[in-house]
């Protein structure tokens, strides 16, 4: 089973991925994770990306794709993968499908999580991190026991910038103009479904099962 994962920033891609890697026993595969990777490890590539990370710009296509294909070779993915952040733009989906076929491996679904600007908001808006152990919180769903302070060690939690309602905006901006078109690209190609990612983290999940579980046993049949 290979999945690529993808929408809006706050739909809970991350989340997702990690449930469904459970689910399915195969590896969640998170394009900024490997990016965070190479960054701790200084590695000539985590020194290029964090210079462009620095000017504002993204990962070269070409690097992503790369370091996404030496990843999707190791034993684990063998069986299948969840692909979260890639592709992120038509290039990149392109490439990728280029790639695929050269290794004679291809996409099964495409699950793109929708949710309304609006929910994202209250969502993100809610959340709170400690400075000093970078424990997450978020007001609702995980406060901490004293209002604004970090259960572990005491400090004043804080909101993320990305967090920041104007943020949020910006990001949805950024997505719809890059992101968005891989709806239509998918769907012409008969790999695309669509899930309401709005309620909790297990109904979510539940809805991505069953969509991967009847495309699988319509390939079967």
């Amino acid at each position: 089973m290979r999945v690529v994962l993808f929408g809006p920033p706050g739909a809970g891609k991350g989340t997702q991925g990690s449930l469904l890697a459970q689910a399915y026993g195969i590896p969640h595969i998170a394009t900024g994770d490997i990016i965070r990777d190479h960054i701790a490890r200084h590695t000539e590539f985590g020194l290029k990306i964090e210079e462009a990370i620095a000017g504002g710009n993204f990962a070269p296509d070409e690097d992503i794709l790369y370091w996404v294909g030496k990843r999707l070779e190791e034993e684990d993915a063998s069986q299948g993968y969840i692909l979260d952040g890639f592709p992120r733009d038509l290039a990149q989906a392109e490439a990728f499908d280029r790639h695929n076929l050269a290794v004679g491996q291809g996409i099964d679904t495409v699950v793109e999580l929708m949710i309304d600007q609006e929910v994202v908001a209250a969502r993100l808006g809610g959340r709170l991190v400690c400075p000093t152990c970078g424990e997450p919180y978020h007001v609702v769903s995980r406060p901490p026991t004293v209002e604004g302070i970090c259960d572990r060690d005491g400090s004043v939690l804080l909101r993320r910038p990305d967090d920041e309602p104007e943020a949020i905006k910006h990001r949805f901006t950024i997505y719809d103009r890059m992101t968005l078109p891989l709806r239509e690209y998918y769907r012409a190609s008969g790999l695309y479904a669509e899930v309401n990612a709005d309620g909790t983290p297990d109904d979510i999940l539940q809805r991505i099962c069953s969509v991967l579980d009847a495309r699988k046993s319509a390939s079967l049949g």
